[in-house]
């Protein structure tokens, strides 16, 4: 480069090399990067760059000297002759060659820098320049010497990041200038590169028996560009596209740790162009990556780069092959061949926890590549293949392996991820021989009928050892809850086994149900032992207390298995028998049908573990666990089997008909059932009125009767629901207050439902008078005004609103006028309360949840107007006395983060309003919006009300919390969206703050923030539009307006832009045109004048497309203008490209 012997260059080079040396002395650090910052602001200074290198020893100079040459490159690349920066780019590749001792990160900065210079000018060189990126890297792996080959990968792991789409650098360059280098890359140079990459991958495996200690840096960078280039996010194949100016997240492929766990085994999976199928599809290349996987296995690292380029190799689906039969035979032989191989190397050092967790990240990769290769592989071919079989014996192995391996792999470790991808691995051969659902189609097509019956029979046999050996591992690791101290059940707490172990468990309930007979027999057989072994303590005076803590746990998860294999969860549906266990309890006779004896069996442990009284010694005998367990088990078992109706099923089982079902043509016994529950439930309730999780699981149960429907009806049939009611309402003073809340809405909903108005308002009654009674005893005491500081008043005041809170939670269509009948007796008490504990925030959070809850709950179409004025009046003299109560009142922002619920009074009284503002609206559409006014308040009066109270308490500090930021934005959006014609009269201070509140929704980092703000801007600009075409004054808003457009415009043209923004972004963006077209031209022209001159023009054009779109005159009532969003969506797909950089 011309100017590098400028004799200026040797002063420069010194003050830079004193800089360096400094900057490496803590004390005198922050000068010396001041002096290198200021070294890169020197005019023309790449020349000196060039010197500084020539003379440079320093590695710590060599390195802060190529970082500035990257950075200014780039930076000033039109302020230098092209040939000069191809010709420092060369000099640079050649230092390196020139100099084999360069430290590696000094190395990789000067490969760094020339890439980026390649990038850079990578349309701007001829065609011959830019071949010679590829023929640059292909000369240096040809050469002899190691140096020059280790300096080839290099450059090409650095070109590969920069012209990926996740570790390029940032140089300033527009969305469109990346896309296109990493196009151009990725179908001219990624095919080529990784061909030369295996090609020298073989010639070293060929050569190299035994990885020596000192493992050769060109394997290390081969491996490392190898799995880069498998790794690729091709352009070519993304079937999910994001919308121009997206850049993506970094993919972080840094050294691979084995202390960090499971997690640090990312699974990325890549779908490769056809026209690499000759490449990564050929036998030849698989095997050779097996070949280098047994020669680095014992490497953490390599093992890792190669286990990771295997699992992107295995998962190719037929059509990649274009469905060439032999080809996918080929490619399906050598993955068998290999995992095979890879299995055998894991195994070689025994099968025990120890040998495997040793293994942990090669098991956890094979297993992953194994389920991969399961997914995707076509099933006719696999079972073609002659070892196929004995391939899956292998697998069978390594998970009952793993299943063992998981009593002792307490902490979850390498062996527990295993074998999680085992079972799913089985589950997904379990779903082709018993599929749950044929609409796509019957997997074992294309299957013969001799395969098909192999398959079965092998996956018949399988699974019965695998759900086998999980209940093995249960059972023995049962003991360790033996060893477990206090503080670690402590830490669990609140964690359930059947949410820990969710996927685990759904696991074996699907393969047990492959060969359901065996499984229900051995788990009947079990339970039956351990029954009789548990009784025994009832009986032995000399029981062992150990013992017995290890016999709970292992009928705990007696329980928890049989619960998954018997039924589904059935969240939000009503989950049907299985069809496996309905064939297999319909073959047999009744008196050997296992399912009946396995239910009733557990009906048994029910009764017997409930029947004693909590004071008596036998009651100590019983564990919480378990009763707790057994309860969600009835809860589960009932949603299926209870009262199960027959129409819902093609075949049915008459044995669980008879058994269960309801009293018609299989005379079925499920009535008897339901009050064989409901007395259980009553026992439980008074044995474990002290624990809340055991009762927490039995409202649980009594909600899913109660709103399940094949229960519901029976439950309010049975002649023991309504001494259920008065046995609830009589006891649940002495049960813990924290399921009282939870206790009445259950029971309420479930009241609701009842037939009979009388036997309706019977339940309805109890209810009331326990609720009254609770809270009368508290205010008509003597001394209330004495004693209601204490705290255990406190306490009792807050629980009796919750009821009525469990109450508010209760309403709906049925009962609203009932529940709202009795709250309004208490509104004033409420009122007074509120007064009262001013000083107690806790009550007044009761009290505003309440009055949420009603406003949310409540039928509004069912109240007369007297009704809503009572209850509008309530809760402005409430909001009133939270606004005194709170107004100025400073709050320490970390703590508040760390609560559960964050400003949890602010939130509540955003949810209540927009609560309110819901409800009211409901009622104003059944009415068509005709609304009575008599003097008093309607909803908008309210709303705003407490907008003026809520919003001067809320600062930037707390919107920064997500979900009190949603809340926030959602209420004064839904305002705005209804009462627009309310803002003119608000006082300015809250006026502006509003708009403040709009404006930052724009920017805002949640995209549904983003939305519900647009969704407040579009009607808003809308009613703006119309005051203006009706002569109305709008002057108050316009600023605002403005500002919407400008930021809305900001955050469309040149932010990160999630796609779900732009329907409503589209709508906020018509309305605010049209309301301010001269404004709107101002600020295109603007963005487009700021812009350089190559795109101008292309800016100017793709402006004007817009605007065709955009109606000239004026928008119509409903807001539709045909064609808009398309042309917006076109338009921000054309500039978007060139004004987002990085």
């Amino acid at each position: 480069m011309e100017r590098a012997q400028d004799p200026e260059n040797a002063a420069i080079f010194k003050q830079f090399e004193e800089a360096c040396s400094d900057f490496q002395v803590p004390a005198t650090r922050a000068a010396a990067e001041q002096v290198l910052t200021q070294f890169r602001q020197i005019p023309k200074v790449l020349p000196a760059c060039q010197y500084i290198l020539d003379h440079a020893q320093s590695p710590m100079v060599q390195f802060q000297v190529t970082l500035a040459i990257g950075d200014i490159a780039v930076r000033d690349y039109t302020l230098y002759e092209q040939r000069d920066l191809i010709q420092l780019k060369n000099y640079m590749i050649e230092y390196c060659l020139q100099r084999p001792t360069l430290p590696k990160f000094v190395r990789d900065q000067l490969v760094l820098a020339a890439s980026l210079i390649t990038k850079r000018s990578l349309f701007d060189v001829t065609d011959q320049d830019r071949e010679a990126i590829f023929l640059h890297i292909k000369q240096l792996l040809q050469m002899e010497s190691d140096d020059a080959q280790v300096l080839g990968l290099a450059l090409a792991n650095a070109l590969v990041d920069q012209f990926s789409n996740t570790k390029s650098t940032t140089i300033g360059l527009t969305w469109e200038h990346h896309h296109n280098c990493k196009v151009y890359f990725e179908t001219r140079i990624l095919l080529p590169l990784f061909e030369q990459t295996i090609t020298k991958l073989h010639q070293f495996v060929s050569i190299v028996q035994h990885l020596p200690n000192n493992v050769p840096s060109v394997l290390v960078e081969m491996l490392l560009l190898a799995e880069k280039i498998l790794q690729w996010e091709f352009e070519e194949t993304n079937t999910t596209p994001s919308l121009p100016g997206t850049f993506a997240k970094g993919l972080d492929l840094d050294d691979f740790d084995r202390e960090d766990g499971p997690s640090s085994a990312k699974k990325t999976y890549v779908v490769f162009p056809k026209n690499w199928q000759p490449v990564v599809g050929s036998s030849e290349v698989l095997w050779l990556f097996f070949m280098a996987y047994t020669l680095v296995q014992d490497d953490d690292r390599l093992g890792h780069r190669c286990r990771q380029c295997l699992v992107q190799l295995c998962g190719f689906q037929q059509d990649f092959f274009n469905n060439d039969y032999n080809m996918i035979k080929s490619y399906e032989t050598t993955m068998i061949q290999g995992i095979r191989k890879m299995m055998s190397d894991i195994t070689i050092f025994g099968t025990s926890p120890d040998a495997l967790s040793e293994q942990g990240p090669q098991m956890l990769g094979t297993i992953q590549m194994i389920r991969r290769l399961l997914e995707n592989a076509s099933l006719p071919i696999l079972c073609s293949i002659p070892d196929f079989f004995q391939f899956l014996n292998e697998v069978g192995i390594i998970t009952v392996s793993c299943l063992a391996g998981t009593v002792t792999d307490v902490d979850e470790g390498w062996i527990g991820e295993s074998c999680d991808e085992c079972l799913q691995t089985w589950v997904k051969m379990a779903e082709i021989v018993q599929p749950n659902d044929l609409r796509g189609g019957d997997p074992k097509s294309g299957l013969t009928a001799e395969q098909i019956q192999h398959l079965t029979q092998y996956m018949t046999h399988v699974s019965s050892q695998i759900v086998d050996t999980y209940i093995n591992t249960r059972l023995e690791r049962a003991k360790l809850v033996l060893e477990e101290d206090e503080e670690e059940d402590e830490i669990d707490a609140g964690f359930k086994d059947w949410d820990t172990f969710a996927d685990q468990l759904t696991c074996i309930g699907t393969l047990g149900r492959l060969n359901p007979q065996p499984s229900l027999l051995r788990i009947q057989q079990l339970l039956l032992e351990r029954f009789e072994t548990f009784k025994g303590y009832f009986t032995s005076t000399n029981s062992n207390e150990q013992e017995l803590i290890f016999l709970h746990e292992q009928l705990h998860w007696i329980i928890l298995i049989a619960g998954h294999i018997l039924a589904d969860t059935g969240k939000g549906e009503q989950p049907m028998i299985p069809d496996s266990l309905m064939q297999l309890s319909g073959s047999l006779p009744l008196d050997q049908d296992p399912i009946v004896n396995l239910s009733k069996l557990f009906f048994e442990l029910f009764r017997f573990s409930s029947s004693f009284s909590s004071t008596t010694v036998e009651a100590s005998n019983c564990s919480p666990r378990v009763a707790e367990t057994l309860i969600w088990y009835m809860e589960r078992w009932s949603k299926s089997y209870l009262l199960v109706d027959e129409n819902e099923y093609g075949y049915m089982s008459p044995n669980l008909a008879q058994a269960f079902g309801r009293p018609g043509p299989s005379d079925g016994q499920g009535i008897a059932l339901i009050d064989f529950f409901i007395e259980q439930m009553k026992k439980n309730f008074i044995l474990w009125n002290a624990d809340p999780d055991v009762l927490g699981q039995l409202v649980n149960w009594l909600h899913t009767c109660g709103t399940s429907n094949n229960l519901k009806s029976g439950l309010l049939q049975s002649a023991g629901f309504p001494d259920l009611v008065q046995f609830i309402t009589q006891n649940l003073e002495q049960l813990p207050e924290v399921v009282h809340n939870s206790l009445i809405q259950t029971i309420a909903t479930i009241s609701s439902f009842a037939v009979d108005e009388t036997t309706r308002n019977n339940y309805f009654g109890l209810m009331f008078k326990m609720i009254e009674d609770c809270l009368s005893s508290l205010l008509h005491r003597s001394d209330f005004g004495q004693c209601y500081q204490r705290g255990d008043i406190i306490n009792k005041v807050i629980n009796a609103l919750e009821m009525f809170d469990g109450l508010a939670l209760a309403c709906q269509y049925s009962n609203t006028q009932t529940i709202f009948g009795f709250c309004t007796r208490f509104f004033e008490s409420f009122v007074q309360l509120m007064n009262l504990y001013k000083q107690a925030p806790e009550v007044q959070l009761a009290i505003l949840q309440l009055f949420s809850d009603l406003c949310n709950r409540l039928d509004f179409g069912l109240l007369n107007e007297k009704d809503k004025q009572m209850l509008f009046g309530t809760i402005i003299e409430i909001l009133k006395i939270y606004g005194t109560t709170n107004q100025g009142k400073k709050r320490m922002h970390t703590q508040e983060e760390e609560e559960d619920k964050p400003y949890a009074d602010i939130s509540i009284v955003l949810v209540m309003l927009s609560n309110m503002m819901a409800s009211g609206l409901e009622d104003f559409s059944r009415k068509e919006q005709q609304q009575q006014h008599n003097g008093g308040s309607d909803v908008a009066d309210v709303v705003l009300f407490g907008i003026n109270i809520i919003i001067p308490m809320i600062d930037l500090e707390m919107l920064k919390i997500p979900s009190l930021c949603q809340q926030y934005i959602q209420l004064i959006s839904h305002m705005i969206e209804v009462f627009p014609d309310k803002l003119s009269s608000l006082p300015s201070p809250l006026f502006n703050n509003l708009m403040a509140s709009l404006e930052y929704g724009i920017r805002h980092d949640i995209s549904d923030v983003n939305i519900l703000t647009l969704h407040a801007i579009a009607p808003l600009s809308m009613w703006v539009y119309h005051q203006q075409t009706h002569g109305g004054n709008v002057e108050f808003i316009k600023e605002p307006l403005q500002k919407f457009l400008q930021a809305l415009l900001d955050c469309l043209l040149f932010q990160h832009l999630d796609t779900n923004v732009i329907d409503a972004a589209s709508d906020a963006l018509l309305a605010l045109v049209c309301t301010q077209r001269e404004v709107y031209m101002v600020l295109a022209n603007q963005i487009i004048s700021q812009q350089s001159t190559e795109i101008q023009s292309r800016l100017l054009l793709a402006f004007q497309k817009l605007d065709s779109a955009t109606p000239q005159q004026g928008l119509p009532p409903n807001r539709i203008v045909p064609g808009f969003k398309e042309a917006l969506l076109a338009f921000l797909m054309d500039v978007r490209a060139v004004l987002r950089v990085k």
